[in-house]
């Protein structure tokens, strides 16, 4: 699926059965008064779990889900990308060969993250999609 017939994470919870139509509604409303991205409010708020989305947003976009079997924590990684860079594009690295870099990253259709991230690290990008449980835990155990 080219990116720019990504369709929006709403419409996909909706087309996979996962929200009605008003329930978005009503989460969009609620997520504007928000700092939050759409699905970090609408697992808050308890419409979707975390892994829910990302076994949506994995499927609909055939993008290869974090699993923490297949990833063990390398904490060398830690210093190819800096914790403030980490945080800033919510991204933890995973595996580093010569010339890919694989990250697991709550939104892994984020371009502006992933050209910053191939711009600091020289390195092209693979991406993979996680909760923000996982970002988080990874995080913590990297830094």
């Amino acid at each position: 699926m080219a990116i720019k017939d990504k369709k929006r994470l709403g419409e996909m919870l909706i087309d996979g059965g996962l929200l009605t139509s008003s329930q978005l509604e009503e989460a969009v409303k609620g997520h504007k008064k928000t700092k939050l991205k759409l699905g970090q409010f609408l697992v808050r708020e308890g419409y979707v779990s975390g892994s829910q989305v990302v076994d949506l947003v994995s499927v609909q976009l055939n993008i290869e889900k974090y699993r923490p079997d297949k990833y063990p924590i390398d904490i060398e990684l830690g210093k190819v990308i800096p914790v403030e860079v980490a945080t800033k594009y919510q991204v933890a690295p995973l595996v580093r060969s010569r010339f890919l870099l694989t990250v697991a990253m709550v939104d892994p259709m984020d371009i502006a993250a992933l050209d910053a991230l191939e711009v600091y690290t020289n390195t092209e990008i693979y991406s993979v999609i996680c909760t923000y449980q996982h970002l988080n835990h990874l995080v913590c155990s990297l830094y």
